[in-house]
C-alpha cells in the first residue's frame, strides 16, 4: 500500500523530465504544476495553452515584381519562418507532454483534440465546471471562511488546518485574501472556550 502511494504522489508530481500526471481529484493541484513544468520548456510551449497552435502566416512570392507562378497557375508560398517552426515546434512539444499528463482513464475524453489549447480548454471545463459551477464553488468557499467557528475542544493546531482548508478553497476558487484579512478572520473565530 505505501509503495502504490508512494508512486501515486510521484505520478502526479512528475518530474524535471516527467509531466506530472492528472489524478482526477487534484485537478487544481495538477494544472499548477503542469503550467510550471511546461513554462520549464521555454515561454512558447506555455504560450500553446494560452492561444492555441502557432499558425504561420505564408503568403505568395514575389520575385522581380511579378508573383512566382507554380504549375497550374498557383502561387508559390514562402516558406515559414525560423520563428514559426520553433513555435511549431513549440506547440509539439506541449501536445506531447500535457497528452502524456492524462492518466489512461481520461485519455479518451481528449483523444481527439487537435491542440494543447483544447485539451487543457477541456480538461479544466470538465474538472472545474461551467462559470456557474465555478461562481458555485467561490460562494461556498466564502460562505465556508466568513462562517468558521473553532469547534468546542478542538486544538488551536486542526482548528487553523481546517481554516486553512477553507483558505486553499477561496485560492482555488480564484479569491485571494491578503495575510493580514487571513489572521484577523481566524484569530476572530477562535472564540473563548
Amino acid at each position: 500500500m505505501a509503495q502504490s502511494l508512494s508512486l501515486d504522489v510521484s505520478n502526479s508530481v512528475g518530474g524535471s523530465n516527467r509531466a506530472p500526471i492528472l489524478v482526477a481529484n487534484e485537478y487544481h493541484h495538477w494544472s499548477q504544476r503542469m503550467e510550471r513544468y511546461l513554462r520549464r520548456l521555454g515561454r512558447d510551449v506555455s504560450r500553446s495553452i494560452e492561444e492555441g497552435p502557432h499558425v504561420p502566416v505564408l503568403t505568395p512570392v514575389q520575385t522581380d515584381g511579378a508573383t512566382e507562378r507554380l504549375g497550374g497557375g498557383q502561387s508559390a508560398l514562402n516558406r515559414p519562418t525560423k520563428d514559426d517552426l520553433e513555435k511549431m515546434e513549440s506547440d509539439a512539444t506541449s501536445f506531447y507532454d500535457i497528452s502524456c499528463g492524462v492518466a489512461p482513464e481520461n485519455f479518451d475524453i481528449i483523444i481527439n483534440c487537435k491542440s494543447t489549447k483544447e485539451i487543457w480548454d477541456v480538461l479544466k471545463n470538465l474538472y472545474e465546471g461551467s462559470e456557474q459551477a465555478q461562481y458555485k464553488k467561490l460562494t461556498t468557499a466564502l460562505n465556508e471562511f466568513n462562517n468558521f467557528k473553532a469547534h468546542s475542544g478542538e486544538s488551536l493546531e486542526d482548528s487553523f488546518k481546517r481554516f486553512n482548508l477553507i483558505v486553499i478553497k477561496l485560492s482555488n476558487a480564484g479569491t485571494i485574501r491578503s495575510n493580514h484579512e487571513t489572521n484577523l478572520q481566524f484569530l476572530n473565530c477562535l472564540g473563548r472556550h
